[in-house]
């Protein structure tokens, strides 16, 4: 069985959880992303709680994709780029586009 193509569809609204489901795809060969770069959000915080009731909410973890590469509070550039003019249908376009010249598609 050949394994299918994945084309992740990003933008600026793409963050945190959108962002972490990105980095999971990020340096396998049959994974590509269009549009625009991400929020920058590919971290996880914790709460800390202070004795007098006040909250900190500290950035505890940094996400990591299978090459190595550690994202952080940087926005993630997508492997085609688009212009941030383009419309949605516009970047499922290119992003179809892509899917229908890979194998197993």
């Amino acid at each position: 069985m050949v394994a299918r193509p994945v084309a992740v569809v990003t933008s600026a609204l793409t963050g945190s959880s959108g962002e972490a489901t990105l980095i999971a795809f990020r340096g396998l060969a049959r994974a590509a992303t269009f549009g625009q770069p991400t929020a920058g959000f590919a971290t996880g915080n914790a709460v800390f709680r202070l004795s007098d009731g006040a909250e900190l909410l500290i950035t505890t973890v940094q996400e990591m994709d299978r090459t190595g590469r550690v994202y952080g509070n940087t926005p993630i550039a997508p492997d085609h780029p688009l212009p941030a003019t383009a419309t949605t249908d516009e970047v499922i376009a290119a992003a179809s586009a892509w899917l229908h010249t890979r194998p197993g598609c």
